[in-house]
């Protein structure tokens, strides 16, 4: 796998975030790791690893990071992964718009804030490159056992968001795509605190019948923020197990 020189991560102290920066370090990329938690982001090391705590949820703090990512890195990045995001559960009946705006500020905002800032770098500079936004497989259905309406709304306006990004950026040689994984084994994960519940789960409605692992997602975000997919943007690639078509 060939894989962009500069890449900048959000999200990147857990979960897909560490594992994309991992791989990307592995074969050699500089990496912007972008975080709001320091113990995280601590997490993250190898040369070419570069640390910043940012809240994604907060404009000023997006854009110094990425213009302390960019002055790191020693140029825009090639390669933007907003992997930075949040899931929690509950009856839409007893959901809070404060925890609703919650939601959508760090998942939809939040993702909207770094691709838009790196872009703004990149155009500047007369530079190439990609974005990827991370989806869900959320977006594909409801969910009784886990009800999150808000998670799903700000994972279904990704979607939405990649499209019209990829159309927007297409003229200054950006493309855009999106992730959308399943039932990934990492901190956000709920399901596997009821192992019966989790095994019911991933016999019914999960063909490939088992968790999947963040470097599989990480190497989905990588293939997309590369040459390899050179012809890709707009699309919105499935890393779930077949639990989208199942």
């Amino acid at each position: 796998m060939t894989i962009p020189a500069r890449v900048l991560v959000s999200g990147a102290g857990s979960g897909i975030g560490r594992a994309v920066c991992s791989l990307a370090l592995s074969t050699g990329s500089s990496v912007a790791a972008l975080d709001k938690s320091t113990e995280g982001l601590a997490a993250v090391r190898g040369e070419g690893a570069f640390a910043i705590a940012t809240d994604v949820a907060d404009e000023t703090s997006v854009v110094t990071a990425v213009a302390d990512a960019i002055a790191l890195l020693g140029g825009p990045p090639d390669a933007v992964i907003c992997a930075a995001g949040i899931y929690r559960f509950e009856p839409a009946l007893g959901l809070s718009a404060e925890r609703f705006r919650e939601m959508l500020a760090v998942n939809t905002i939040g993702s909207f804030l770094v691709a838009r800032e790196s872009v703004r770098a990149m155009s500047d500079a007369g530079t190439s490159g990609a974005v990827v936004l991370l989806a869900s497989v959320a977006t594909e259905g409801g969910d009784t056992a886990e009800p999150a309406a808000h998670y799903s709304a700000s994972k279904g306006a990704i979607v939405a968001l990649t499209r019209q990004l990829a159309v927007e950026w297409a003229e200054l040689g950006i493309r855009v795509n999106a992730v959308s994984p399943g039932v990934i084994q990492t901190p956000m994960l709920r399901i596997t605190d009821d192992p019966a519940v989790a095994e019911t789960y991933l016999r019914s409605r999960v063909p490939l019948h088992r968790l999947g692992q963040a470097d599989e997602v990480a190497r989905a975000c990588l293939w997309l923020a590369g040459p390899g997919s050179s012809y890709t943007t707009g699309s919105v690639l499935a890393v779930d197990g077949g639990a989208s078509v199942g």
